[in-house]
């Protein structure tokens, strides 16, 4: 799964029938509610979590939060952090880049994320030892990096994630990425992170689950050119897949594409494409249902009934190709990418974000065309999650949609609810 922030820097299937369960807001009152919160100037989003970074230094979240002082949060809360300078959510941890140069984070632990030299989850904030000078900080599913002032990255946690080099075990601390300098922007995903560098295209490490490295088996562990993004000028990393903007905006992905996040329009919206059968890319569908006509009504029982229809036709494609890179959505641009479970997402040109792929965790609500999302008309950043996703738009509020399991859409609705929300709804900051 792959949580990330960026930042500025079709044809659907009938709607499940659970879709009349969106959550129920007075859009009114939510737009009064979150007028009156902190302008915003970033986004991160966690499995059933997000946070936000005013600004005036302050961080706010909401949802599954995951501190002692603020367990949860059915609105946006302030969490006591002052100072910050970026902000990163992972998939169940936090962390900050303060004014000082200073990193703290906060979460599971598991993989060493929180950079403590431990594999103890932590319910409180504190800082991270032996890195310093830092301006830059993501996170990725589980692994946590940052930039200095210098241009040089330091990763923790994840293993094979790290780019130390050597040995790809946990690494609970901070290391410096091998070959590796002049970074001047980093993104993460749930398994891999890059940097943008001054002289050429974009440097990566980690595993090899994004078809980012070719053929090569297990991880990279060292700062390594990928050449399908050797014209990139923004990336979404997701859980096995990955998008990439040229210089033309147009978006490319390559990877799994077992939910449409490829946005592949060679086959219909609801294919599903499996990239590692032996025989290529294999997509499989099935015939939908002819529509019934409204002029024929059931027949009463007493009377001859109609011949049963069809059972729907299954249909599967190979496509040759090993490692498929596609024009996504058939030509959509974008400015700025995020890619989660089974989804990507891009800023538009014209201050749209557009979708494709999952839109809700599940196999239901999956487009291979993309498809604008209501309500995030201004956006100027979109953070994607494995449950939702949220826009931060030019006025400095913030806007979600997805599933509300936890609070993740901060809109003051039940936080047990699993209701879904198909437009982007403003965050309530109290």
């Amino acid at each position: 799964m792959l949580l990330t922030l960026a930042a500025c820097g079709a044809s659907g299937r009938a709607a499940p029938a659970d879709a009349e369960r969106a959550v129920a807001v007075d859009a009114g009152v939510v737009a009064d509610a979150a007028a009156a919160g902190p302008a915003i100037r970033a986004i991160g989003v966690g499995d059933r979590r997000s946070c936000a970074l005013a600004e005036s230094g302050e961080v706010w979240c909401w949802g599954a939060v995951g501190l002692a002082a603020v367990p949860a949060a059915a609105v946006a809360t302030r969490v006591g952090l002052t100072g910050v300078v970026s902000l990163a959510v992972g998939s169940r941890h936090v962390c900050v880049a303060r004014g000082d140069g200073t990193v703290a984070c906060w979460g599971d632990n598991r993989d060493g994320q929180l950079g403590d030299g431990t594999l103890e989850s932590r319910d409180t904030i504190a800082t991270v030892a032996g890195v310093s000078g830092v301006v830059e900080v993501v996170a990725g599913g589980a692994q946590t990096c940052v930039r200095d002032r210098d241009g040089a990255v330091w990763c923790w946690g994840h293993p094979g994630a790290v780019g130390h080099g050597g040995d790809p075990r946990k690494a609970a601390r901070p290391g410096r990425v091998v070959g590796l300098r002049g970074a001047t922007r980093l993104v993460a995903g749930d398994d891999v992170a890059c940097a943008f560098v001054a002289d050429g295209g974009p440097r990566c490490w980690g595993f090899n689950t994004t078809g980012l490295f070719g053929n090569a088996p297990g991880p990279i562990l060292r700062a390594t050119v990928s050449k399908p993004l050797a014209k990139a000028i923004a990336i979404g990393i997701g859980w096995r897949h990955v998008c990439f903007a040229d210089a033309d905006a147009l978006v490319w992905c390559g990877g799994a594409d077992e939910f449409g996040q490829l946005g592949d329009q060679r086959v219909p919206d609801d294919a599903r494409c499996d990239p590692y059968d032996p025989r290529g890319v294999v997509c499989r569908w099935t015939d939908a249902p002819p529509p019934r006509d409204p002029r024929d009504p059931p027949r009463p029982d007493r009377c001859c009934p109609k011949e049963p229809a069809a059972p729907p036709r299954p249909h599967e494609q190979v496509f040759a190709e090993r490692r498929w890179w596609v024009w996504a959505g058939g030509g959509v641009r974008g400015v700025a990418l995020s890619a989660g479970h089974g989804r990507s997402c891009a800023l538009t040109p014209t201050g749209d974000v557009t979708c494709w792929g999952q839109w809700f965790y599940g196999t239901d609500w999956s487009f291979r065309r993309p498809r604008v999302v209501p309500g995030t008309t201004g956006a100027i950043a979109v953070a994607t999650g494995q449950h939702h996703a949220c826009a931060l738009l030019a006025d400095r509020s913030v806007r979600c949609w997805g599933e509300h399991d936890g609070g993740a859409l901060g809109v003051d609705a039940p936080r047990d609810s699993r209701d879904r929300q198909l437009t982007a709804v403003p965050v309530i900051f109290r």
